[in-house]
């Protein structure tokens, strides 16, 4: 489906006159009327949302009468195509000369549509995935300490009778009953939380947002989904502490435990500390969880820096001139160039043309470019710039839709001005492009660009005189410019921007992945789910080291020992969990982000620019310590009032 836009004879009269912006107090004269809301709509151009500073009114003709009976009516009509894309090209080819407003593919609105909301739907996909592993790692961990914990149990309750299948049915019974009792937390929290949902773009569209729901298809999966990872992450640990307990030997001479120790003594660490020193695989769980947490902030990061980088999703100028929707672009393509290249506080400029191609049968918005001035001004992802008149390089989302590659020769057609026969030229890729939504290819990571001569060669490879004519009618154009830095090119920006105001371009701003970072805030969502399971982690862990080191904090009291040492005994333990975390997490938690953003980034189509913000880094590990000493303090107390005779009175 295809909408055009006809102006009306006002409007083509009055394109030329308008060069300034109404006055104030022209403004001041345009009536009010209050008018009665019967409902909201919302339509495919608000998405993504932010994308304009204003929306759509649905009035009656009598309403505009009563506005203002001067009211100007633009006229659309909405035309279906016989064989839908694969006629695009030629229909624009034989629209340039009507004089219409342009075309609006409602396809490629549609299309949009799914662009703004898909990137949120897979990333709470890759959310809730990521933290299903965080859980299952933490639920994991936590089971073989209890399991582990239990066996000193065992030897009263095998004189009782108990044989090792009692023993697993016990573990297994118990694995169920926290299940459950997970599973029902989860719906209560899940129905709690529903209010919130959907958010982003796709709570533009939602019927009734703000009400509580429960999900009755997920509810059936999900329930029975984390009843049965509790009880198959509590199988082996069942069985493998069901068996009887055998004293274990001691650790040899030159074990980890021990080196770690004398290296801690060397220092002339006092014993509390040399005790709390801990080994095992809660330094592997702490180190895991500060290399997720590390990584989500150079991921977060690099998101910010690219929302505000221009230069890295597609737009690398300080100002867009275009004649869209104000007629000839004899004004940008004459003075305004002309002026621009004699201008020695501008090194860029770059003039560019939008059209519709195929590419190996597939509809592509592209771009043709010259380069006036300096390089041109195209967000190169990877590979050149094209140059030669079989050049073209591709967003990344359309390389991979072609199934093609840096390298590959494709075949781009396009309409015969004249005739508006399909003219196939083969080009070859040379690389990928980051192109901006707004400069109309369609989004992130989709899009073409070419040189204009390439253009004209496919167009008319004749070059005749009424071909290359015909091509250039009703052409929007665009000048793309990039100034020096300093003042010099502050004030020639302000000066072309104020003369020529009537065809600056709004400014173009990465809607969709401001929606994807703020809005959503995926890496903040996956940090504070990794705290709450590293928080969750200490915890157990610091009470089940407690609990089965009660005889050894029984045994240090009677050789002297002070309340306070023993609780600096559980404050150092935490400690130095959490300083091997920091030492071994954060490097590795920088390398997983860079990882992970350049991933994101190439796939999203824009340019892959991680960044590492020393400052967010160092405070996650401050924070980090000053929680676990926190969070150290009740087991810490608990161990440091408990009386010797109770702690070493056998069972």
């Amino acid at each position: 489906m295809i909408q055009i836009f006809e102006p009306t004879p006002a409007q083509i009269s009055q394109v030329e006159a308008q060069n300034q912006p109404p006055s104030p107090g022209q403004l001041a004269k345009v009536p009010r009327r209050s008018v009665r809301v019967t409902g909201l709509v919302v339509t495919e151009n608000e998405f993504p949302a932010g994308g304009g500073a204003r929306y759509d009114l649905f009035p009656t003709r009598a309403y505009a009468s009563a506005y203002d009976p001067d009211t100007e009516v633009e006229t659309f009509y909405d035309v279906k195509l016989r064989h839908g894309a694969a006629d695009q090209v030629a229909f624009d080819s034989q629209l340039r000369p009507l004089g219409s407003l342009g075309a609006d593919d409602l396809d490629a609105d549609a299309a949009a549509v799914q662009r703004a909301i898909t990137p949120q739907a897979v990333g709470w996909w890759v959310l809730a995935g990521l933290i299903a592993l965080a859980g299952l790692a933490v639920l994991g961990q936590a089971a073989a300490r209890q399991f582990s914990t239990d066996t000193d149990d065992h030897g009263a309750l095998s004189a009782m009778g108990l044989r090792g299948r009692q023993f697993v049915l016990i573990g297994l019974v118990r694995a169920f009953v926290i299940g459950l009792a997970a599973a029902a937390g989860a719906v209560a929290l899940a129905a709690a939380l529903s209010p919130l949902t959907p958010v982003g773009e796709a709570r533009l569209a939602a019927a009734d947002p703000g009400t509580v729901s429960v999900d009755p298809l997920v509810t059936l999966i999900g329930v029975p989904g984390v009843v049965a990872a509790v009880l198959l992450l509590s199988v082996w640990p069942a069985v493998r502490h069901a068996r009887p307990v055998r004293p274990e030997p001691l650790p040899p001479a030159g074990g980890l435990a021990r080196s770690v120790v004398r290296a801690v003594a060397a220092v002339g660490a006092p014993p509390s500390v040399l005790i709390g020193v801990p080994v095992g695989s809660a330094l592997l769980g702490t180190m895991l969880a500060i290399t997720a947490l590390s990584a989500t902030a150079v991921f977060g990061a690099s998101l910010a820096g690219l929302i505000n980088s221009p230069a890295l999703y597609g737009a690398p100028y300080d100002v867009k001139f275009s004649n869209e929707g104000t007629g000839s672009g004899a004004v940008l393509t004459g003075p305004l160039l002309d002026s621009l290249r004699r201008d020695p506080a501008i090194d860029r400029v770059t003039v560019a043309t939008e059209l519709a191609v195929n590419v190996n049968g597939r509809p592509v918005r592209a771009v043709a470019v010259t380069a006036e001035r300096g390089p041109v001004l195209i967000s190169v992802v990877d590979g050149r710039l094209p140059r030669g008149d079989q050049d073209i390089m591709l967003g990344a989302a359309t390389l991979r839709s072609l199934g093609a590659r840096a390298g590959d020769t494709v075949r781009v057609t396009v309409a015969d001005p004249v005739t508006g026969a399909a003219r196939t030229t083969p080009f070859r890729v040379t690389g990928r492009a980051s192109f901006a939504p707004s400069f109309g290819s369609g989004g992130f990571g989709t899009g073409a660009a070419l040189t204009v001569s390439a253009l004209m060669h496919a167009e008319c490879p004749d070059g005749g005189h009424a071909c290359l004519r015909k091509a250039q009618q009703g052409v929007i154009y665009s000048v793309l410019v990039h100034t020096v830095s300093g003042s010099s090119g502050a004030a020639a920006l302000a000066r072309y921007t104020s003369q020529y105001r009537p065809f600056v371009a709004d400014p173009e701003q990465p809607t969709e992945l401001i929606n994807f970072g703020e809005s959503v805030s995926f890496p903040l969502l996956f940090g504070v789910a990794l705290s709450l399971f590293g928080v969750a982690t200490l915890i157990h862990l610091l009470l089940v080291s407690v609990q089965r080191r009660r005889a050894e904090a029984g045994l240090l009291k009677v050789l002297g020992f002070l309340r306070r040492q023993v609780a600096a005994v559980i404050g150092w333990q935490a400690t130095a969990i959490i300083l091997a975390g920091v030492v071994a997490g954060v490097p590795l938690g920088i390398a997983a982000g860079k990882v992970a953003w350049r991933l994101f980034a190439t796939n999203f189509g824009v340019v892959p620019v991680a960044v590492v913000q020393p400052v967010p880094l160092v405070l996650l590990a401050a924070a980090a310590l000053a929680a676990a000493n926190l969070l150290a303090v009740l087991p810490a107390l608990l161990a440091a009032r408990s009386r010797p005779a109770d702690l070493l009175r056998a069972e």
